[in-house]
């Protein structure tokens, strides 16, 4: 497999041409590895004072974005594994707004943040290093849109690429 091939316009649709767009030309899997300690890392950085805080325009805690960024890689974790396998059942979107505001989650812990995210990309990592033969190149549909594994590798360095922008503006703005 080619983890250095960016997604064609074939399998990559909407919104996931912008995430993917983040994502420096490179190996894939070497990106999503460097993310694996660069992540926790920003993470733990993050300032405990501003874990609750919401800064307009934005409608999200710090740490709401946060958990944010682990349920979307457990999302696309599960996508990318029902699609490897060739399984064409159609998959539903998820509600992120939802997801954000109804209070399932509610943890300001850096440190339990930081290791949770790890763990979700560990486990994405070795789903991926795992895949055989053309598993990459495998496309689905979630969300009423067509996508494929190698998207949903480049969507889960993208999306956290989107997230720390922001974060950073945010925190930036602080001082």
């Amino acid at each position: 497999m080619d983890f250095t091939k960016r997604p064609g316009p074939h399998e990559c649709f909407g919104y996931h041409q912008d995430y993917v767009a983040n994502v420096p030309n490179g190996n894939i899997m070497e990106i999503l590895t460097q993310q694996l300690s660069d992540i926790p890392q920003f993470i733990v950085s993050l300032p405990q004072s501003q874990m609750k805080v919401i800064h307009p325009p934005f409608s999200w805690r710090i740490h709401t974005v946060i958990e944010h960024c682990c349920d979307a890689e457990r999302v696309m974790g599960y996508r990318a594994l029902r699609f490897a396998t060739g399984d064409q059942t159609e998959l539903p979107g998820w509600d992120e707004n939802h997801f954000a505001g109804c209070g399932y989650g509610e943890c300001t812990d850096r440190q339990v943040l930081a290791e949770e995210f790890r763990a979700l990309r560990q486990a994405n990592l070795c789903l991926l290093h795992r895949l055989a033969g053309n598993s990459f190149d495998q496309i689905g549909t979630a969300n009423g849109m067509r996508v494929s594994v190698r998207t949903l590798a480049w969507l889960l360095a993208g999306h956290w690429l989107h997230h720390q922008k922001i974060l950073e503006k945010r925190l930036t703005q602080l001082g």
